[in-house]
């Protein structure tokens, strides 16, 4: 009789399931954004009404131009080209890119792809 542990070889399928188990979060970006301390931009955009801008923006249907973003979105990336003093567009997207605050002040989505340059330049 053998003192050996019972190993359970795991198989591939069972691997593959392992690597999709996601651990629940705590607390959502939202919730850390507002535990923060405001920023400066978020402090100019919250004072600027796009909505009347916006409503004389709006496209119709079958004009070219960039698609699936809100206008105000645009707008508020924009403004912080200038309040965070980014150079360029390409500057603008990568910053999009890189720091999930600054997505989150212009109202993209955090987790989401950021518009592209040519989405920039066509609005």
């Amino acid at each position: 009789m053998s003192n050996r542990l019972s190993v359970h070889k795991i198989t591939r399928k069972e691997r593959n399931h392992l690597m999709y188990i996601r651990q629940m979060t705590l607390i959502s970006f939202e919730q850390i954004m507002e535990s923060q301390q405001e920023t400066k931009l978020e402090m100019i955009l919250s004072q600027i009404d796009v909505a009347k801008l916006t409503s004389s923006l709006k496209k119709c249907t079958y004009s070219k131009g960039p698609k699936d973003y809100e206008p105000s979105f645009l707008i508020y990336a924009l403004i912080a080209i200038q309040v965070e003093k980014i150079q360029t567009i390409k500057d603008l997207v990568l910053n999009l890119k890189q720091n999930p605050v600054l997505r989150y002040c212009c109202c993209f989505d955090v987790l989401s792809q950021v518009p592209f340059e040519s989405t920039f330049s066509r609005f």
